[in-house]
């Protein structure tokens, strides 16, 4: 288990703090450092790399028994490049040529620099990572690298990019695979081009779907080829140690904004990441972002979801209170921070990074992020995470084998559905919100689930129910494996026009969806939304759904579960060994902006009787809108692992595992040594529990 904390973005911190800050930070129950390698700044001149900073911090963390994790920072281009290699500048999509710059909070080096698809910039990267990698493969305390820092490579563009004549070509050969030349492009677009030259990527939204779709389906490829050629070129020369990249969020929240000039998904996907590499991380800031327990859980499961199995890292959690400009933001406590490590750990990871130790001294994040910083409660952050680096060093054999309970739930992420979203709106704001709906609500009932990527469907093995959050686009190979899902037996739970929609942007009309032909059972088409709620029986109770933006009531020989004022808005049919449940408005969208309970009950419904049993399900207290607690299980070495997690206003638990869970009825908290007992009560176990001192436990049996 890497513990560590970011240290070196170059100059800073000035070479007077280093044996110190690491011998303190070894003190403090963190084991690992990581370090910056700029590109900028260590090859000031083309061919002449400077590396005696990094040599004295790596031979420092070596003395002071520090593991060292590298982030080659191959997006800050030297100051040389543009001259070295002429033409290597981006173009926006007007047609301008990209003045790069220093970036806000870098020191040294050009944003966002030269185009990678341009084979001179290429060249210079490539040799940049590889003097890296050649120069500290050696370490013996070298633990792993992370070679593309939150996916960065159109940062200060000022417009949307590329639009270079490398990248239009590669765009050309991607299409060109992609439909066997041009006349299966002309078939499959409805065009009538006549030679690639004129087969130009969308300019700006609503100009039209199909070029801007295609265009952004491109670049994600583009990230993920990016991304697997910078592992290829480190991990040729360091086979041992783990590669990985890391986004400043899970790959689902770029929903775009051009505004910001950034496309949806542009900066690639984690799915296909993970595929090619070692590993997958991401960014967080949580008390910067606002992000509170249900949503930061979301965010990890978004991660291992992607990673498959793979290294699952925390790549940047927040270590101080932000500083942005001139801003105050909320303080880092030493509780929620800890709360964030052992959620990642219940999760899998094995990595954990904060950033970073010292408060920033350059541009805007000047006086922020220290762990060790200048806010008022270093003393105990440090003083709770040296008790934490002890547990996790005491228990290093059995988190290392630690294994998260398999979902049987779980959620569609279409980026398909975020290009269309973003070719209309200029942002998918709305696909996201209607995704993380879901994973919120499934956080907040404690029910494990998977997020599903629409081109890995072979995650579909073992689910019980797959819930499909505004699912506007669908191609027949995702049409068919769902429809297999549901005849063998699950439980598809689909919203408002769903599969509305092809890749290529083209519209079906309702009777065309694939749910339609499969079921019999079709939309009327979109209603003006006359009331805001519809009302479900489930469980003996009425529960009242939020319903969002329009309503497409429902025609068909279903079961009726919620009506509407021009036709039914819940409906569910029964397909071979399996059903669909169909939704007649966005209602995780809806849930996701107005928090309603009734949302929460309704999808653990679909869940309990898709026949997924919760392991550990929570009794009391109550879940309220700003407060639940939420429970996460994982085994090891033949033992269950239940981590707790309370709210500052609960003072009680009781948690009721299923029938057969647990295999000891003895369980200790290995934060406290505190043994609890559970008791056996009908269908299962319970166990009572007072919320300890940092209001969360980690129970093992025995």
């Amino acid at each position: 288990m890497n513990l560590g904390v970011q240290y070196y973005r170059p100059p800073f911190p000035n070479t007077q703090f280093w044996d110190g800050d690491f011998a303190k930070i070894r003190e403090s129950g963190l084991n690992a450092v990581q370090l910056w390698v700029d590109w900028a700044w260590v090859e000031p001149k083309p061919g002449k790399f400077i590396f005696d900073d990094y040599d004295r911090l790596v031979e420092l963390a070596g003395k002071h028994r520090l593991g060292v994790v590298l982030s080659t920072i191959a997006e800050t281009h030297p100051l040389w490049i543009h001259r070295e290699v002429p033409g290597s500048e981006m173009i926006d999509h007007m047609g301008n040529k990209v003045v790069s710059s220093n970036r806000c909070e870098m020191h040294f080096g050009l944003t966002p620099g030269g185009c990678f698809d341009h084979p001179g910039v290429w060249s210079h990267m490539k040799n940049f990572l590889s003097q890296v990698a050649s120069r500290y493969q050696g370490a013996p305390h070298l633990r792993g690298w992370d070679v593309w820092n939150e996916l960065r490579w159109n940062v200060q563009a000022d417009g949307l990019v590329c639009y270079c004549p490398n990248t239009i070509n590669l765009f050309h050969q991607w299409l060109d695979k992609r439909y066997g030349g041009l006349d299966g492009l002309n078939e499959a677009w409805k065009r009538r081009y006549g030679e690639w030259s004129e087969v130009q990527p969308g300019k700006l939204p609503d100009r039209p779907y199909t070029e801007m779709m295609m265009f952004q389906h491109f670049l994600t490829w583009r990230a993920n080829e990016h991304a697997k050629a910078r592992y290829e070129v480190v991990k040729g020369i360091d086979p041992k140690r783990p590669v990985t990249v890391h986004g400043g969020a899970p790959s689902a929240f770029y929903s775009g904004d051009v505004k910001g000039f950034v496309q949806a998904l542009d900066r690639g996907n984690d799915w296909f990441f993970a595929d090619s590499l070692d590993g997958v991380g991401c960014s967080s800031f949580p008390k910067w972002g606002g992000i509170g327990d249900a949503d930061f859980g979301m965010r990890i499961e978004f991660v291992k979801s992607a990673a498959r199995g793979k290294a699952v890292w925390l790549s940047e959690l927040q270590g101080g209170r932000a500083a942005i400009g001139f801003n105050v933001y909320a303080p880092v406590d030493a509780l929620s921070q800890q709360r964030w490590i052992w959620n990642g750990m219940a999760c899998g990871a094995d990595t954990i990074l904060f950033w970073c130790w010292r408060d920033e001294v350059f541009g805007r994040e000047s006086a922020g992020f220290g762990l060790a910083g200048h806010d008022g409660l270093a003393e105990e952050r440090l003083a709770a995470m040296k008790k934490t680096g002890g547990v996790l060093e005491k228990y290093e054999d059995f988190f290392r084998t630690y294994q998260p309970v398999k979902p049987r739930v779980g959620v569609l992420f279409s980026p398909q559905t975020y290009y269309l979203h973003w070719s209309q709106d200029g942002k998918a704001e709305l696909a996201m919100e209607a995704l993380c709906g879901y994973c919120r609500a499934l956080v907040r009932k404690s029910i494990p689930y998977l997020v599903v990527e629409e081109e890995h469907l072979d995650a579909l093995e073992g689910l019980k129910v797959l819930f499909l959050p505004r699912l506007l686009v669908s191609e027949p190979a995702l049409e068919e494996r769902l429809m297999r899902f549901v005849r063998n037996g699950g439980t598809l739970v689909c919203e408002s026009e769903c599969g509305a929609f092809d890749a290529k942007g083209f519209y079906r009309y309702p009777a065309e969806r694939f749910l339609a032909r499969e079921t019999g059972i079709c939309e009327k088409g979109r209603r003006n939304l006359k009331v805001q709620t519809t009302t479900v029986r489930i469980g003996g109770q009425d529960r009242e759904l939020d319903l969002m933006q329009w309503t497409t009531p429902y025609e068909g020989d279903g079961k009726i579960l919620g009506d509407g004022v021009e036709g039914p808005l819940v409906v569910e049919k029964t397909v071979e060994k399996g059903r669909v449940v169909f939704l007649g408005s966005y209602l995780g969208g809806a849930y996701y902006r107005n928090g309603a309970d009734g949302f929460e009950e309704f999808i653990a419904w679909i869940a309990a009787s898709s026949g997924h049993e919760v392991d550990a399900g929570v009794i009391e207290p109550k879940p309220a809108k700003d407060s639940f607690l939420y429970v996460k299980t994982g085994e090891s070495q033949g033992r269950k692992v239940v981590f707790v997690f309370f709210q500052e206003n609960h003072r009680e638990a009781v948690i009721r595992f299923r029938d057969g869970f647990l295999n000891q009825n003895q369980l200790t908290d290995i934060l406290t040594g505190q043994k609890f007992q559970a008791v056996t009560s009908s269908g299962g176990k319970e166990l009572r529990m007072t919320a300890p001192e940092w209001r969360f436990a980690v129970l093992v049996e025995g």
